[in-house]
């Protein structure tokens, strides 16, 4: 072998060796986690108390799945009702599909439909794609179209802020509503 043959031997192991080494795509693989339920509930009904012992928050589903280390429910044909501080049903949210972040949020997605169950209530139907309720601040949030409806009106719009302990909500862009004097 000759000088010549010999350094460009060398140099062809160097290359390859610097190419192994900086090449991203002999890195390890970056370890993903596979996140098994830790369990899973058909006919899911759960009701939460206050200290007073009244109802302040239910939980019906179809099926669900609770992810510990992730703090999160996931669930099919969700149903949550929210209760007044008397222990009356407030408002009844259901979804065909829906997150539960443990004492956080909760988020229903694709036909969302939400009732007033109070006789009184400004609101008697709410419906929409996607709905947040924040349990923390009590607010209901929407960045979809959201229908309402009552007896003597109905409105649309784009987007929705609720005040759930004040029962009210505000439609947020391109409102428009129809008002029937009875």
């Amino acid at each position: 072998m000759s000088r010549q043959t010999g350094w460009f031997a060398g140099l062809f192991v160097v290359a390859l060796a610097c190419w192994q080494w900086f090449n991203p795509t002999a890195e390890q693989p970056v370890t993903q986690q596979n996140y098994h339920p830790d369990f899973i509930a058909k006919n899911l009904a759960s009701v939460q108390y206050n200290q007073l012992g009244l109802p302040y928050r239910g939980l019906n589903a179809d099926y669900a799945e609770h992810y510990e280390p992730l703090a999160m429910t996931l669930m099919e044909k969700p149903v949550i009702l929210l209760y007044s501080p008397d222990g009356q049903p407030e408002w009844r949210l259901s979804g065909d599909e829906g997150i539960l972040n443990t004492n956080d949020n909760a988020v229903l997605n694709g036909t969302v439909v939400g009732k007033g169950l109070q006789p009184d209530a400004v609101v008697h139907t709410l419906t929409t794609e996607y709905l947040e309720l924040d349990f923390i601040n009590n607010q209901l949030r929407s960045n979809r179209a959201v229908q309402l409806t009552s007896p003597n009106y109905q409105a649309q719009g784009l987007g929705l802020l609720g005040k759930i302990d004040q029962q009210t909500v505000e439609l947020l862009h391109e409102t428009r509503a129809t008002y029937v004097t009875p």
